[in-house]
């Protein structure tokens, strides 16, 4: 069952937070190419998926640009061949069995965190000083736009990033917070009813705090 390799959660159960790990390549992205790519895309039109480093330097042929667009799975040719109508030719793997909507999802989360081989080493503290603190969200259910609160004890920057239940990065908010507390609203006009998980950093200095994650739900 390695080619249904998914993320992982890592459940704090005193809490109820649930935190989404990063994408590993070789345990989790990889597997899915053995499984569905590599036996064509072994340097057939301009892509071979036999490995990392081959699959950041390939270019399709018909898009004339890398496959793999870190940071941005919108624009990257991989995920436009894989998921339905792509822009040029057929879909991929040709003929199908398809990738599965988890599968699609594992590899649009990876290309958003910035398509790296191994997770980023910038390491989260999760054992907070006094005075941060994640209050949640509100209104939750919503539709179609919900306010999460957090507190802070002094000036820092927070990254805000929202995905789906499969683990698919779908916002990613950026900006500052004074002292106290901040209020950042998010709108959800153009996603489906289901259930979001958002994850809240804050950074002061060199550090970077994990707030918490938690669960809401959107409905329409």
């Amino acid at each position: 069952m390695n080619r249904f390799i998914l993320f992982f959660m890592l459940v704090f159960c005193t809490s109820g937070t649930v935190i989404l790990a990063q994408v590993d390549y070789a345990g989790q992205i990889q597997p899915i190419f053995n499984a569905n790519c590599t036996s064509c895309h072994g340097g057939q039109s301009g892509v071979t998926l036999t490995s990392y480093s081959t699959t950041m330097n390939s270019v399709g042929d018909l898009y004339g640009t890398e496959i793999v667009v870190p940071g941005e799975p919108n624009n990257s040719p991989l995920v436009d061949k894989v998921e339905p109508n792509p822009s040029f030719g057929t879909r991929m793997p040709q003929g199908g069995p398809f990738l599965s909507t988890n599968e699609i999802d594992l590899i649009r989360q990876w290309i958003s965190e910035g398509a790296n081989e191994v997770p980023t080493s910038n390491e989260i503290v999760t054992e907070l000083p006094e005075g941060f603190k994640l209050k949640g969200n509100y209104p939750n259910p919503f539709n179609p736009s919900t306010n999460i609160a957090f507190e802070v004890p002094q000036a820092v920057s927070y990254q805000l990033k929202i995905y789906t239940a499969h683990g698919a990065l779908v916002e990613e908010v950026a900006g500052n917070a004074a002292p106290g507390e901040t209020s950042v609203q998010v709108s959800f006009n153009n996603q489906p009813s289901g259930i979001y998980f958002y994850q809240l950093v804050a950074i002061t200095g060199e550090q970077r705090y994990l707030l918490g994650s938690k669960k809401m739900t959107l409905v329409k």
